[in-house]
């Protein structure tokens, strides 16, 4: 599909606000009317930001809607886009941002009849639909990585997105056998006892847990440090293997996924659902139930990887996709 076939004259993504979803969505800003807000805020102070942040807090706000939301319109990034009314515009959020947005303000947006509103959960219902419920009617298309999500909800499947990158020097990182990070929720167990089974076999394993709440912790674990995306990136660049480890409650991969594919490295996972996809390859993904039943051979092997990744993530193809559910 050229530019010259898109069908909304400009597509606009309103970001997380972080440089994890940066790197997902970087690829909207190569094509024609392209462009990513960073954040649903614009650039403020940190108490600014930080009142913000408190104002849309998702854990407070599934439990008690917090009032009066609409006091940070002038300060959306979307308030310094000039709409004009000879274009057509698609306008994507993510879960994050739309959470972080007030419903008013959502509603203002539909009203507008150039104008065409389209929603992408990058987390499950399970973790955002508190916050979420009310405003999803306001969203012509829904869009989930999570097939489960999808048959419960009636959101349209689309893969993760992700914008591959150039992996930095990582002269600053060590370099591992296998790399981790993520949240522990309701997974820390699994986390753990794989690290033990990893270090014990002299795999030299790098796990970063956040979010951690346990008093029994592995001395060799970096706990609750945040890594930027570009700390993580250099990781992956400095591992051979990435450890995918889903939560109970999701059914779709994770970036760690992605990633593997992107870059080129073996990947350690328990979600048997990656067998589907087109990428899967037993020399380069082993699939795990039971920590116990890991083949260590599968880390000293060395083969050369090639998924012969061509772009397949990267969200050029969702907007196609949006595009596509407006031609049906």
């Amino acid at each position: 599909m050229s530019d010259s076939a898109y069908r909304f004259d400009e597509y606009i993504l309103v970001g997380p606000g972080s440089d994890y979803g940066m790197a997902m969505w970087n690829d909207i800003n190569k094509i024609n009317g392209g462009m990513i807000l960073y954040s649903p805020l614009k650039h403020v102070n940190k108490v600014a930001e930080l009142l913000y942040r408190l104002h849309f807090s998702f854990e407070i706000n599934k439990h008690i809607h917090l009032p009066f939301q609409s006091i940070w319109r002038r300060y959306y990034s979307l308030s310094d886009v000039s709409f004009q009314p000879n274009k057509e515009y698609c306008i994507i959020f993510t879960d994050i941002s739309a959470g972080r947005t007030d419903i008013k303000y959502l509603r203002k947006l539909q009203n507008q009849k150039n104008v065409h509103l389209n929603l992408a959960l990058v987390n499950t219902m399970h973790h955002r639909k508190q916050v979420l419920k009310n405003r999803i009617p306001i969203f012509e298309n829904v869009f989930s990585f999570d097939k489960d999500d999808c048959e419960k909800y009636g959101f349209i499947y689309h893969p993760m997105n992700y914008s591959i990158m150039d992996l930095p020097d990582m002269t600053s990182c060590k370099s591992s056998g296998a790399f981790f990070v993520g949240k522990a929720v309701d997974r820390e167990k699994t986390i753990t006892e794989l690290f033990e089974k990893l270090k014990n076999s002299n795999i030299n394993p790098i796990f970063y847990i956040a979010n951690s709440k346990s008093k029994d912790r592995n001395p060799n674990i970096y706990y609750n440090q945040w890594l930027s995306y570009a700390d993580v990136l250099k990781h992956i660049s400095g591992t051979d293997c990435i450890v995918e480890i889903m939560n109970g409650k999701q059914s779709g991969s994770t970036l760690r996924a992605m990633e593997a594919i992107c870059y080129n490295k073996k990947l350690l996972t328990n979600n048997s659902g990656i067998k589907q996809s087109p990428f899967y390859n037993d020399e380069y993904i082993q699939v795990f139930d039971k920590v116990s039943d890991i083949d260590m051979d599968f880390f000293t092997k060395n083969i050369e990887i090639d998924y012969k990744y061509n772009g397949e993530f990267s969200p050029v193809n969702f907007i196609k996709h949006i595009d596509e559910t407006y031609s049906v």
